[in-house]
């Protein structure tokens, strides 16, 4: 997982590197690192002319990485021009980029150069950028490519002005920024490497973490075992699906679905005598569970791990709900229990608030998130929300005490003790339909699996393992969001058919 810093942390580290290594070291390095992004771009997407970079410069050192690296790239046989945007530059780096050969002119008198640019490299501000702060306009389709962070974001809040240098990649230095994955930054960043430079954060603590496509890999791994490859059905995981109404028969069945085709052992539903018929035409894998069953699968009697009275190793509970209703009967007694339930929809409308000895994680969206919180008597604005995400998602893990993962461009995973994880790895066409019950299969899925939550049904399913598997299930939901858009638009129907090809992607 990739440690994420606040502004104020990074600051406080790069004057220390400052201090021992000098500005002067640190500024190649840095260009060092912009400049090899800079050349992979352009061979990835190599054009019928010669390669022409322009660098948007600014005032400050980010400015003065850009001319290092104009001027290594002008070393290569590259051809570069640099456009100053503001009254001054860096004078050392102008002086390294003007004796490699390069050009250093004034931004409005090069301006009409930016239509034959290659690549335009944005550094203007980095760290330095300030709300109202002068933009430039690029032509339409340019290829950017930002030093440490993209100039019109701000690089605390993540914050975006509507003219924004949009990148198709940014190289930020020293670690991960909060700003780059909150808000709009991730429609704006492009794909983030991270120049680590050699900075010490030996003596910082992190104020989240971020969770990629390789760190989820290697969560999922974490406890699995060749003789997983001898386990029945029962060990598989047995899933307990409480879903569907009259108003809402399809959620059920989305869910069920992508359930099943993530592979679990057994799926066991719980929907209205009215669902019931369509949840056993569009999913015959699936076995219906009554309120009887469910007293008998909650109990902790060792005669019901098989058969109709198996013992279920996790709970989805909510797509389709009457969320009207407070919980009675099968769902309270759930609730009640403890085994690890994900819950999502309108199951969000009838958890209880407070203390409980059910490991659970809801998977609200940002406004049913504000719901959650007035629920709990804590009265938010959607604005607040968006600016600080993370608090407000520690505020109902805490209500609830329960992990709660904030679906979004950006999602956030966080533990009633605070601790938290981030998954930027998402697509724009999720959004959509029953994406999210999609996401409860998938999760549901995960969190019956006892070889990957690594209880094999014999202990409760701590916090921090809830965190991790809700981490994965965003992971892998985004790359089917990715994968499914690769051929044509995307539905959720469309996501659970590609399902079972994505679960062979991460080893299932």
């Amino acid at each position: 997982m990739i440690p994420v810093y606040s502004v104020a942390q990074i600051r406080a580290v790069e004057a220390q590197e400052i201090s021992k290594r000098g500005e002067a070291s640190l500024m190649k390095q840095a260009a060092a690192e912009l400049a090899s992004t800079a050349a992979t771009m352009l061979a990835e997407k190599p054009g019928t002319e010669p390669a022409f970079v322009i660098a948007l410069i600014g005032p400050g050192n980010n400015g003065g990485d850009g001319l290092y690296a104009l001027a290594q790239l002008q070393e290569q046989g590259i051809s570069t021009l640099a456009l100053q945007f503001g009254d001054h530059v860096h004078a050392e780096a102008a002086t390294a980029y003007q004796s490699a050969g390069g050009t250093l002119t004034d931004y409005s008198d090069g301006q009409s150069e930016l239509a034959n640019a290659s690549l335009v490299i944005d550094a203007l501000y980095g760290l330095g950028y300030r709300a109202g702060s002068p933009l430039p306009t690029l032509p339409a389709h340019s290829r950017v490519l930002a030093c440490d962070v993209p100039s019109g974001l701000h690089p605390d809040t993540g914050v975006a002005e509507d003219n924004v240098l949009r990148a198709e990649r940014t190289v930020t230095f020293g670690a991960m920024k909060s700003g780059l994955l909150t808000v709009d930054a991730p429609l704006v960043t492009g794909e983030i490497s991270i120049a680590g430079l050699g900075f010490d954060f030996s003596a910082v603590a992190p104020e989240t973490q971020l969770v990629d496509e390789a760190a989820a890999q290697e969560l999922l791994d974490e406890h699995r075992s060749w003789r997983d490859a001898g386990r029945h059905k029962y060990q598989r995981g047995v899933l307990g699906l409480i879903a569907g109404s009259d108003l809402y028969p399809g959620a059920a069945q989305l869910t069920a679905k992508a359930a099943v085709n993530c592979g679990v052992g057994l799926l066991r539903t719980h929907v209205p005598d009215s669902v019931r018929p369509l949840v056993a035409a569009s999913v015959p894998e699936s076995v219906p569970l009554d309120d009887q069953q469910i007293k008998e699968a909650l109990s902790s009697s060792r005669r019901h791990l098989h058969g109709k009275g198996a013992k279920i190793s996790a709970w989805a509970i909510g797509p389709g709900l009457d969320g009207r209703t407070p919980p009675t009967g099968a769902i309270a007694e759930v609730f009640a229990s403890r085994q690890p339930a994900v819950i999502d929809a309108s199951g969000l409308e009838v958890v209880p608030t407070g203390p409980s000895e059910q490991p659970r994680v809801l998977t609200p969206h940002a406004k049913e998130l504000r719901m959650l919180l007035g629920r709990a008597g804590v009265k938010v604005t959607p604005d607040e929300i968006a600016q600080d995400p993370i608090r407000w998602t520690r505020w109902a893990a805490l209500a609830y005490n329960a992990v709660v993962l904030l679906k979004g461009p950006t999602s956030y995973i966080v533990a009633p003790n605070g601790s938290s994880l981030v998954v930027t790895h998402s697509s724009p066409q999720l959004a959509t339909a029953g994406s999210g019950d999609v996401l409860t299969g998938i999760l549901g899925y995960l969190l019956s699996d006892g070889s990957l939550t690594g209880t094999q049904g014999l202990r409760t399913v701590p916090n921090r393992r809830i965190m991790e598997l809700s981490a994965c299930a965003a992971i892998i939901h985004g790359h089917l969001g990715r994968v499914t858009a690769q051929d044509g638009t995307v539905s959720a129907s469309r996501l659970i058919d590609n399902l079972p090809k994505v679960m062979k992607h991460f080893g299932f």
